[in-house]
């Protein structure tokens, strides 16, 4: 009996004192699993911070990635869709769960500006899909005369702006010079000034699980001669549509990139993201996803003091 009220004594006093972190971290506190809490939320995303955002934010030192360059935090998850549509792929009554990728990226607009297509709106929450999209799938565009109400309306891709003025998410593969393009992001979710000074967008990887983006880990592929140099790094890249735009038929030409658009001074802006986010992205992609994911996420959290 004294030897358990001991143990107890001794588990209470290694475990961190909450006050002592609400004063540290006077803005919010990370609240997923970490070293002697009392309770916590289980956290289905795997992070990657720069020293600045774990400090301010009081999470483990184990998430911090000091390759993570022009963002100050990503968060990424796959989260299976809504709804999930049958009879479309795999025949009638089939009814294939869908999984999105989304990517959480928290950025400092005091020293990074990406340029918006419509400068007004300040906060974005996407499409619910409550069981009013269900009950009337039809699309709010055309629902209200062809503009977005407001909380939906998108900062960078508004559907009130011609292709020109959009702001395009591109997934690029840092070169020599040069970035080829391995997909394109929409966005989800938007908040200007999420806390003081931190913008914090959702992309969501619509186009992403068709097998087509490239193994980080892999060797440069002899029979492709347009891309035998080899691949420095990932990046999101941000690219206006008046800047030598990568749709329509100019980028099918496989030397498209290396004569027009240089890496990074071609794109607005760069997030070049670590290693293991880039494996993580081409584990969806190649629909391994969820479970590279989750060992990941596992790996990290086993680190977390």
């Amino acid at each position: 009996m004294v030897l358990g009220l001991y143990c107890a004594v001794a588990v209470h006093a290694a475990m961190p004192d909450d006050e002592a972190r609400e004063k540290k971290c006077p803005e919010g506190q990370y609240s997923g699993p970490r070293a002697g809490a009392r309770s916590f939320y289980r956290d289905p995303y795997v992070w990657f911070l720069s020293r600045e955002f774990a400090q301010r934010f009081c999470f483990p030192e184990s998430y911090i990635d000091d390759s993570l360059t022009g963002a100050l935090a990503i968060a990424v998850r796959i989260k299976p869709e809504e709804f999930e549509l049958c009879g479309f792929m795999g025949g009638t009554g089939q009814c294939p769960q869908q999984k999105k990728l989304l990517i959480d990226v928290y950025v400092d607009n005091k020293r990074t500006h990406i340029p918006k297509a419509d400068p007004n709106v300040h906060y974005c929450g996407g499409v619910v899909q409550n069981s009013g999209w269900l009950a009337a799938n039809i699309s709010d565009r055309r629902r209200h005369g062809g503009a977005e109400v407001e909380g939906q309306k998108r900062p960078f891709m508004s559907l009130e702006k011609n292709e020109d003025e959009l702001t395009k998410f591109l997934y690029v593969a840092e070169r020599k010079g040069w970035a080829s393009m391995e997909g394109i992001f929409s966005e989800a979710y938007y908040r200007e000034n999420w806390v003081g000074g931190i913008d914090l967008i959702t992309l969501n990887g619509y186009n992403f699980g068709y097998s087509e983006t490239r193994n980080p880990d892999a060797p440069p592929d002899p029979k492709d001669p347009h891309y035998l140099e080899p691949v420095k790094r990932f990046a999101i890249a941000v690219l206006l549509g008046s800047e030598k735009s990568p749709y329509g038929n100019a980028w099918e030409a496989n030397d498209y990139y290396k004569k027009n658009i240089r890496y990074p001074q071609g794109y607005r802006h760069v997030i070049e993201v670590p290693h293991r986010l880039a494996q993580i992205i081409y584990a969806y992609d190649h629909k391994e996803g969820e479970q590279f994911l989750k060992n990941v996420q596992d790996a990290m959290q086993s680190l977390a003091p």
